[in-house]
Formats: C-alpha cells, structure tokens, sequence
C-alpha cells in the first residue's frame, strides 16, 4: 500500500492544481473593438474593453495603462462580463503599455492578470500600412450569395483611407472611403469587404485585379484580388 501512497498523492494535488487553474479567470482586451495584441498600433485616445469568462458569480478588477490605474465596473451574467475604459487623456507617441486584473466577487476567490505590451501611438509619424494586406477568399466567388472578400491591413495611425480596385487595364473598378478612426481608417488592424460589384452597380468579371490603399496622398500598399465565378 505504501508504495502507491505516493503516486495517489500526487495525483490528488494534480487535480487541486488543474481544478485552481480552471477557475481562473480568462481575460480577453480590445481596443477599439478589435482583439489587442503585442505590437499593435493605437490611437491616442483608444477605448478599452475588456472581456471575462469566470466561474465566480461576479467579477471585479482593475486596469492600469502605463503608470494609471482605474477601477473597472463590470457588467453582465452567465459567466461572462464586460467592461469599458475611455482614454480621455490624449496618449503620448511613443510606447505603451496596459494590464488587466480580474477578480472574484469584492476582490476574493480567484484571480487572473492579463498584459499587452508593447502598444505605440504614432500620430506624428508619417501615415504607413504595416505589413502586407491580406485579402480571404482570394480567389472568391461574388456571383454567390454573400461572395465577397475581405481586405484586411494595419495602419500605423488613424486617418481617412481610400481602397481603390482597378482591372488591368487601370480602369477604376470600385471606391471605398473609410473616415479617420472609423472602421477601415482606425489605427491598428482594419478587415472591410467588398462584394465584387463596381461603382456602376455591374458584377466584376473573372479575372485579377489591382488593390490600392491610399491615404495622405499617397499609395500606401499594394494588393491582388481574384474574381472566379463558377
């Protein structure tokens, strides 16, 4: 019997461990509604939600961006809570960083950090794509319902951006304006889809064509699109 007290004793703190690390909180951080990760470029004044998925019957926590910490009030039920920060103060150029912590109910139980670092504001620097855009379905279908292609690209700050499509031949197929801050012209990542029709309302023809994302006058990146329709 000895020789197994061991092993059951270890497999009985195996499962305390397992169990304490599933009550954890999960944390997940957006800005701007788009997931944060490392490296990512913000805007100055970026809105924070923050997301957790907890066993506990309520959730408190903390956020802290750079040197400031600001208590977060969380909303929801089922297990999943959310809450919003606003960064009024306009953020510096340069290097951030932000750290999230969640906790059960007024403070106790369990407790999860998450940290996204680094984060940079580049409002003073020239308006640059980062990267090369991706484009998903490519090939893709616009003769089927709901046949589009989503265009996705990062800017390096919030600015009014303009995708251009144009065939072969240079002829301008279809405009799509984005506004400063808006969905397509955010600092950070951008995913917007066009539908594979032209300006005209007619349904572009099989073949490659020619992606341009403009901003500050100027063409900031390249891209090619296919239309195969079955």
């Amino acid at each position: 019997m000895k020789k197994y007290k061991g092993i059951i004793i270890f497999c009985l703190l195996t499962f305390v461990l397992i169990l304490s690390a599933a009550a954890k909180p999960r944390i997940s951080i957006y800005i701007n509604g788009v997931r944060a990760l490392p490296g990512d470029p913000i805007s100055a004044n970026p809105v924070i939600t923050v997301a957790v998925t907890t066993s506990d019957a309520s959730v408190t926590g903390r956020i802290t961006v750079d040197n400031t910490t600001t208590p977060l009030t969380f909303v929801g039920s089922a297990n999943n809570f959310y809450a919003t920060l606003e960064v009024t103060t306009a953020l510096a150029d340069g290097l951030h960083g932000l750290t999230v912590e969640a906790f059960g109910p007024a403070g106790t139980g369990s407790g999860a950090t998450s940290e996204v670092v680094p984060l940079f504001v580049q409002t003073k620097q020239d308006l640059i794509v980062q990267g090369t855009p991706l484009c998903y379905p490519n090939p893709f279908d616009p003769g089927i319902p709901g046949g589009t292609v989503t265009i996705a690209y990062m800017l390096s700050k919030a600015a009014g951006v303009t995708l251009s499509i144009h065939d072969l031949t240079g002829a301008v197929i279809s405009k799509m304006a984005f506004g400063a801050g808006s969905s397509g012209g955010r600092a950070g990542y951008n995913a917007v889809s066009w539908n594979g029709q032209s300006d005209a309302g007619s349904v572009a023809g099989n073949g490659i064509y020619i992606l341009l994302i403009i901003g500050d006058g100027k063409v900031l990146a390249k891209g090619k699109l296919t239309v195969l329709k079955r």
